[in-house]
């Protein structure tokens, strides 16, 4: 007779191995404890187990519990949002000053570009406001002004 082929799937197969992991834990315990008492160590206390709870007691500690973590999610979703519109006001911000110096930008532009494009009544350039153009911008770089 041929020696029997065990699936590794099946449900017999799972409760054995259990069974057997149970067993050898329970063996390792043993000669731990021994190997303590040997040396002349106390046997660490078992902790003092609650008694059984009803039914009805474990449904309510797990309501209250979960209860308390949906509280704590929503709590965290909450800060989330605050956030997120907080740096969305930012950008917001952000942009605005932004487009008010591009404007700012263009209107010392055009206002630089008149001045620097005056003409004379006959059509020869003023050099008056060129010249003070170039001053200006001398002036405002550090390179020449240290």
């Amino acid at each position: 007779m041929p020696p029997r082929v065990e699936k590794k799937h099946s449900k017999e197969y799972k409760v054995r191995e259990i069974q057997k992991n149970l067993v050898k834990k329970a063996r390792l315990k043993k000669e731990y404890l021994k190997v303590l008492k040997e040396e002349g160590y106390s046997a660490p206390e078992k902790k003092a187990s609650e008694a059984k709870l009803s039914f009805r007691e474990k449904r309510e500690r797990n309501a209250a519990g979960n209860r308390q973590k949906i509280d704590e999610k929503k709590e965290l979703k909450k800060l989330r949002g605050q956030q997120q519109r907080e740096k969305t006001l930012q950008r917001q911000q952000r942009e605005q000053e932004r487009l008010k110096e591009i404007k700012e930008k263009e209107r010392q532009r055009g206002l630089r570009s008149s001045k620097v494009t005056q003409r004379t009544r006959s059509g020869q350039p003023l050099m008056g406001p060129k010249i003070e153009d170039l001053l200006g911008k001398i002036r405002a770089d550090d390179t020449y002004t240290k």
